[in-house]
């Protein structure tokens, strides 16, 4: 009788690698399973809690950074601005498509100007689902805007008050006079807009509405004349920025005729002429991306030909850009 060395209960030794090999082929099979989960992810596994929390800490520092740009002054206007034009182009995209052309036709009559122009009101546009979600939320930011343009009078007025103390010893007389013709277009634009959103809103009666409008008591023509105001405020930017410019192309020519005589002029000119230059080009993009939009609402026959809000969610972020791209900057 042979001597059994195993134990009772213990596996043979075929068993115990037949198990081995099986163990082995399904570690190989998971291994797989994971490389390709990598390869399609494009992230490796071992290096997703790393990515994990470097997401995390990416969405704190904007976080922080967009409450940094919100407190700063102008911050919360210009984000709200800058959102809001970037909601029309988005909205005006969901008409292309034909599945959302019939939802926003009452959106679209918010901003579209017609033979009688009208601003219907913002709470009939958003219930019952007239509108998508997109376009829903553009008209509620719009809405916000023009609330907290509600206080816009104040500044408007000190601006204006101060520029009627008189001009400056040493500034242009032009100039004095064209920020006097731009204050006042602010403030009656802004004045006549804060009555029709007051009046749209329940705030002012149709009895008053209808004593400043010739017997109307719509608001229509009070916005019509509001935005004639805001495109004369613009106006007086292209008068301004034609002005600069002449007053500048003096300055260097004067320079440059004294440099030719050998005179001595002031250092760090060429460092004032591009920082003028950067300046006068930003402020001339503004201004060209809001007249358009300014035409077009101004117009009491229909606007601008092919004008949508396409254009008009355009118009806004270029304009607003520049502002925008500054305060963000700031907050790093």
């Amino acid at each position: 009788m042979s001597e059994d060395n195993t134990k009772p209960g213990a596996p043979a030794a075929e068993e115990l690698a037949e198990k081995a090999e099986y163990i082995e082929d399904v570690g190989s099979a998971v291994e797989k399973k994971l490389e390709a989960i990598e390869k399609k992810l494009e992230v490796p596994i071992t290096e997703a809690p790393g990515r994990a929390l470097k997401l995390l800490s990416d969405v704190d520092r904007t976080a922080l950074r967009i409450n940094k740009l919100l407190a700063a002054p102008g911050g919360l206007a210009s984000f709200l601005s800058s959102f809001n034009f970037t909601l029309y182009i988005l909205a005006y995209a969901q008409t292309k498509s034909p599945s959302f052309t019939s939802l926003v036709q009452k959106f679209l009559s918010l901003v579209k100007s017609s033979s009688a122009i009208s601003k219907p009101s913002t709470a009939t546009l958003v219930n019952a689902g007239a509108v998508p979600p997109i376009a829903a939320l553009a008209v509620l930011i719009s809405k916000a805007r023009t609330t907290l343009r509600l206080f816009g009078c104040f500044p408007m007025y000190a601006w204006l008050r101060t520029l009627l103390d008189g001009c400056k010893p040493g500034s242009d007389v032009v100039l004095h006079r064209v920020a006097i013709l731009q204050a006042s277009s602010y403030l009656t634009f802004q004045v006549l807009e804060n009555i029709s959103f007051l009046a749209d809103s329940g705030v002012v009666g149709p009895a008053f509405i209808s004593a400043i409008n010739r017997g109307d008591s719509k608001t229509a023509r009070l916005y019509l004349w509001s935005f004639r105001a805001w495109l004369s405020g613009l106006s007086c930017d292209v008068v301004r920025l034609a002005r600069e410019w002449q007053l500048e192309s003096r300055r260097r020519t004067t320079r440059a005729r004294m440099q030719a005589e050998g005179r001595a002029v002031a250092e760090y000119q060429d460092e004032e002429d591009a920082k003028f230059n950067r300046k006068w080009w930003t402020d001339a993009m503004i201004v060209s991306a809001w007249l358009p939009m300014a035409l077009h609402f101004s117009s009491s026959t229909g606007g601008l030909p092919g004008w949508n809000l396409g254009f008009t969610g355009l118009c806004g972020v270029v304009a607003g850009s520049t502002r925008l791209s500054q305060l963000w900057a700031s907050t790093a």
